[in-house]
C-alpha cells in the first residue's frame, strides 16, 4: 500500500470538502424520536418507639430523612432503515442529597450513566420484532430494572402477544431481592452476598399476553415462565376480568399468582450453617431442636383485588398472601409490586421481594378525582407476618408481628407531561417477642414510622 503525505494546507482543504458533504443537523435528527424524564423527590421517614432497635431502623421504602433525590433520563431512537432502529438512553441519578449535616451539599461529581443501548429489528410482514443489548427488562416479576438481554416479540395473532427472552445480566440495584441480606448475615462483600449469587446466572423465559373484548366486558391475561439458571424456576399467571356496568362505571376483578421452585444450589447458599454466624441475638441460627436447615423455600404469592371506577371515584378491595414461616421466599425480582400502602411491603419480614415468614394482608384503596385532575386518596393495609421460631428469642429482627399502614395522598396532573404527587404514610408494627426486659423475659415491641414523599415528574 502506497502512503500519501499531505501538507497541512492540503489536509485542511480536504477536511473542508468533507465538511461540505456532511449531513445537516436537521436532516440527521429527522428520523430520531427523543424521550426523556426529569424527576425530583423529597423523602423523609423516621421510625419511632422506645423499644425500637437498630435491626429495623432503616427498613422501609424510604430510609433517610430530608433526602432530595434527582433523576434525569434522556433517550433517542433512530430509524436507520430496512427495519433497523437503534435506541440509547443516558441517566443521571438518582442523586441523593441530605438536607442536614454531612452530605447536605449538592453532588457535582456524578456523571451520566448509559442505562440503555440496544438494536431493534422489525419484520413488519411477519409481525415480529427483535431487540438486543442493554435494555429495560419488563415482565410480571420486574418493572424497570435494566439488563443485558435479547427479546423476540410476535403480535401476528389478534389480541395475543408472544414473547421470549434471554437475560445475560441485571443491573446492580438496591431494589432487588436479598440486597439487604447483610441485615441477617455477615456476608458484607458483594462476592459473598446472596443477592449477587442469585443474579449471577442467566435468565431465560417466555410469555403469552392476551387482551380480548367480550362485548360489554373484557379479559386480560398473562402467562409467564422463566428459568434463572441453577437458581429457580418461575411461573406466573395474571387474569383481569372487566365489566362495564354502564357508560361511566366499570368493575374489574384481578387474580395474580406468582410461584417458583428454588434450585438446590440456592438452598445450599441460603442455609443456616452459612448465615448463622452473627451475634446470638440477631443471627438466623438453628431450629428449635438445634438442627441446621435451608432457610429458603419455594415461593407462592396470591393477590386478589376488585376495583370499581366511575364518576370520578375509584376504589379497590383486596388481599395478598405470600411467604412461609421461618423461611425466605422470593416473590419478585424487583420492588414494583404494590398491592396497597407505601411502606409496608418494604419492611423486613413482609418485604415483597424476599419475605421472611408467612404474610397475610388485606387492603382497601379509595380516591376521588376532581374535574381539575386533582385526585385525593386514602389507603389502608392491615395484616401480619408470622416469622416463626428461630430459637433465638428475637422475632422482631426477622419482621414478625402485626402490621398496619394508613396513607393519605394527593396527585395532580398539571398536563399530560407534568405530574405532582404528595403522600403521607403512618406505619404501625407490633413485633412478636421483640425486646428483652430487665428480668430476661421477652415482650412485644411497638414501632411506628412516619413517612412523607413529594414528587414532581416531567416526561416527554
Amino acid at each position: 500500500m502506497k502512503l500519501v503525505k499531505l501538507s497541512l494546507a492540503a489536509a485542511l482543504a480536504a477536511g473542508s470538502f468533507s465538511a461540505l458533504n456532511a449531513i445537516s443537523l436537521e436532516d440527521a435528527i429527522k428520523n430520531v424520536d427523543f424521550s426523556g424524564q426529569l424527576r425530583y423527590r423529597y423523602d423523609t421517614g423516621r421510625w419511632d418507639g422506645s423499644k425500637n432497635n437498630a435491626g429495623i431502623s432503616a427498613q422501609g421504602n424510604i430510609g433517610g430523612q430530608q433526602d432530595h433525590k434527582i433523576r434525569a433520563r434522556l433517550g433517542a431512537k433512530a430509524d436507520i432503515g430496512d427495519g433497523f432502529k437503534v435506541f440509547g438512553q443516558v441517566q443521571y441519578g438518582p442523586d441523593n442529597n441530605g438536607g442536614y449535616g454531612a452530605g447536605s451539599t449538592t453532588a457535582t461529581n456524578r456523571t451520566f450513566d448509559l442505562r440503555q443501548a440496544y438494536l431493534q429489528y422489525d419484520l413488519a410482514d411477519y409481525a415480529t420484532s427483535f431487540t438486543w443489548g442493554k435494555q429495560e427488562f419488563t415482565s410480571i416479576w420486574t418493572d424497570d430494572i435494566s439488563s443485558m438481554s435479547a427479546r423476540a416479540t410476535y403480535t401476528g395473532i389478534e389480541g395475543l402477544t408472544l414473547t421470549a427472552f434471554a437475560v445475560d445480566s441485571f443491573e446492580l440495584d438496591s431494589d432487588r431481592p436479598f440486597y439487604d441480606i447483610d441485615d441477617y448475615t455477615n456476608a458484607t462483600t458483594t462476592a459473598n452476598s446472596v443477592g449477587d449469587f442469585l443474579f449471577r446466572q442467566n435468565f431465560y423465559g417466555a410469555a403469552a399476553i392476551g387482551s380480548y373484548d367480550l362485548g360489554g366486558s373484557s379479559l386480560d391475561t398473562q402467562l409467564w415462565l422463566g428459568y434463572l439458571n441453577k437458581r429457580a424456576f418461575f411461573y406466573a399467571l395474571d387474569v383481569v376480568y372487566g365489566l362495564d356496568i354502564d357508560q361511566d362505571l366499570n368493575y374489574a376483578l384481578q387474580l395474580s399468582y406468582l410461584g417458583n421452585s428454588v434450585d438446590s444450589a440456592l438452598k445450599d447458599k441460603v442455609h443456616s450453617s452459612n448465615l448463622g454466624n452473627m451475634d446470638p441475638e440477631s443471627r438466623l441460627g438453628t431450629t428449635a431442636n438445634g438442627a441446621n436447615e435451608t432457610l429458603i423455600a419455594n415461593g407462592n404469592l396470591i393477590n386478589l383485588m376488585g376495583t370499581l371506577k366511575g364518576y370520578g371515584f375509584d376504589g379497590s378491595l383486596g388481599g395478598v398472601l405470600y411467604g412461609k414461616k421461618g423461611k425466605f421466599t422470593i416473590n419478585r425480582l424487583d420492588d414494583s409490586f404494590l398491592a396497597g400502602g407505601r411502606e409496608i411491603f418494604y419492611v423486613k419480614g413482609s418485604n415483597i421481594m424476599n419475605s421472611f415468614g408467612q404474610n397475610t394482608f388485606g387492603y382497601v384503596k379509595a380516591g376521588y378525582t376532581l374535574p381539575s385532575d386533582l385526585r385525593l386518596g386514602v389507603q389502608f393495609v392491615y395484616g401480619s407476618t408470622q416469622a416463626g421460631d428461630r430459637n433465638i428469642g428475637n422475632a422482631e429482627y426477622y419482621g414478625g408481628g402485626d402490621k398496619m399502614e394508613a396513607v393519605v395522598e394527593a396527585s395532580y396532573n398539571y398536563s399530560k407531561n407534568l405530574n405532582f404527587l404528595l403522600w403521607y404514610s403512618y406505619l404501625d408494627w407490633k413485633s412478636d417477642k421483640g425486646v428483652e426486659s430487665a428480668n430476661g423475659a421477652y415482650e412485644d415491641a411497638k414501632n411506628t414510622k412516619d413517612t412523607v414523599r413529594f414528587q414532581a415528574i416531567y416526561k416527554f
